[in-house]
């Protein structure tokens, strides 16, 4: 079984919260509730296809906030139009509220390449996964197919705690 959206890749989401988050552009109001998140500051995304973004793009699909490499800015919860080299696969619980939309996934060593299309994971652990327009080229048979894991408990991502105080 090779990387990429494999048949044991965990995905999650919530057509409700999708909807209003694609069609109607509102703010989820859990979102608007909470207080501000701090970014990891040992990951950065590059998005850039070049360097090896497994290990950022891992944590961000399971909640965790980064930056972009090249501008400091906030990832966010939505990464749209970026190509990610990876080396090993990735996973995408359900409940982070975190979506991919019009992505490349390359693992050069593999010879595979995911193109989407959209992967959305609401913020439902519990609600099915809203995957679209996904393709997988190289890839094994049964790729991106959800599964049943072990419970992954959230991160408290409004955890004062969490941030860097220097």
């Amino acid at each position: 079984m090779g990387p990429g959206f494999r048949r044991d890749a965990v995905f999650g989401a919530s057509l409700a919260v999708a909807l209003c988050e694609a069609f109607l552009g509102l703010p989820q109001a859990s979102a608007l509730a909470e207080g501000a998140h701090c970014a990891r500051g040992d990951l950065v995304l590059w998005g850039d296809g070049r360097h090896d973004d497994t290990a950022a793009l891992s944590a961000w699909l399971q909640g965790d906030d980064l930056v972009w490499a090249m501008t400091g800015e906030p990832v966010g919860e939505a990464i749209a139009g970026r190509v990610f080299r990876l080396s090993a696969a990735i996973y995408m619980p359900g409940g982070t509220g975190r979506s991919l939309d019009s992505f490349r996934l390359v693992w050069p060593e593999r010879g595979e390449t995911v193109t989407g299309g959209t992967v959305r994971a609401g913020h439902d652990p519990d609600a099915a996964p809203l995957v679209s327009g996904v393709e997988i080229v190289g890839g094994d048979p049964g790729e991106g197919v959800p599964m049943e894991t072990p419970e992954i408990s959230p991160k408290e991502r409004g955890d004062p705690t969490r941030c860097a105080v220097s």
